[in-house]
């Protein structure tokens, strides 16, 4: 089901692997694309082509570090919210715990594949991606220690262009991931093409007021299509997918918090479940 982002032909393996698992190695196109396979997560991305998308800063060298940045960022939130927001986790995996695969787009430091891996059927399989490596290494490292591994793959993609053919596809998630995603427009454009028909798409939004400087600073920056209840539906609609449904699990105003550069402090919003399907 892989393919080369760039050229969109398949791939053909070369190296090492393992109970069906890529350890080491190449994958090449037929056009002689080349992309490497480093300690179970292969690099599908072109680093012209994603150069200016965000890079963390974070080593996670150990679940130790792992786990200290966790706490440190949930330290800046109040306790309705983190309650909130762990609500907003477990819906999104219990809407999908039947799938038998499912690709989480933007996974970060996988909150939502850590949840995902404890509520799928014993047949399901996630596909978690990102389009650092940094944050993916944490995310395999907790999964390691809670022995919730087994049932997921991460790989580096860039939503925008992602290595996966056309159609293959009957779920993708995201907790909080599009909102990182510049040009999101585009990312939801390949979730479109990589769903089946009817295919569904489940994923945790963020909100602003109209005319926040939160949403300004979000439009300035490229985040800002799906920053609003408006803006999504007609960048969801423009993409090709019909809004289901959309819940506000927390409403509020953003707290100090050094580690996000949005929302601004003290501006309104809100965290939102959205459920969509591919048109």
């Amino acid at each position: 089901m892989l393919k080369c982002p760039v050229c969109r032909k398949s791939l053909k393996f070369a190296g090492e692997a393992s109970d069906d698992r890529l350890l080491n190695g190449v994958l090449r196109c037929f056009s002689g694309h080349l992309y490497q396979i480093k300690d179970e997560i292969p690099i599908l991305k072109d680093p012209k082509l994603s150069e200016k998308e965000f890079s963390w800063n974070i080593e996670f060298p150990s679940v130790e570090k792992y786990d200290e940045i966790r706490k440190k960022y949930s330290s800046y939130l109040s306790e309705e919210l983190r309650k909130a927001d762990e609500a907003l986790l477990n819906e999104i995996a219990s809407s999908v715990s039947n799938e038998n695969l499912i690709l989480d787009v933007a996974s970060g430091m996988g909150r939502l594949l850590l949840a995902l891996s404890r509520k799928l059927s014993k047949d399901g399989l996630v596909i978690g991606t990102d389009i650092d490596e940094k944050p993916l290494r944490g995310a395999k490292l907790k999964l390691e220690e809670q022995k919730s591994y087994k049932q997921i793959s991460l790989c580096i993609m860039d939503g925008k262009l992602l290595a996966i053919k056309s159609r293959k596809l009957t779920c993708i998630t995201s907790y909080f991931g599009f909102d990182n995603i510049p040009e999101t427009k585009k990312a939801f454009q390949e979730a479109f093409r990589v769903l089946m028909p009817k295919g569904r798409l489940i994923f945790a939004n963020l909100w602003f007021k109209e005319g926040s400087m939160s949403l300004a600073l979000a439009e300035k920056f490229g985040f800002g299509a799906i920053a609003t209840k408006d803006k999504l539906f007609q960048t969801l609609e423009e993409a090709g997918f019909k809004i289901d449904s959309t819940e506000e699990f927390y409403i509020g105003q953003w707290p100090y918090n050094p580690m996000d550069l949005l929302p601004l402090e003290g501006d309104w919003f809100a965290h939102v479940l959205v459920k969509a399907h591919r048109k």
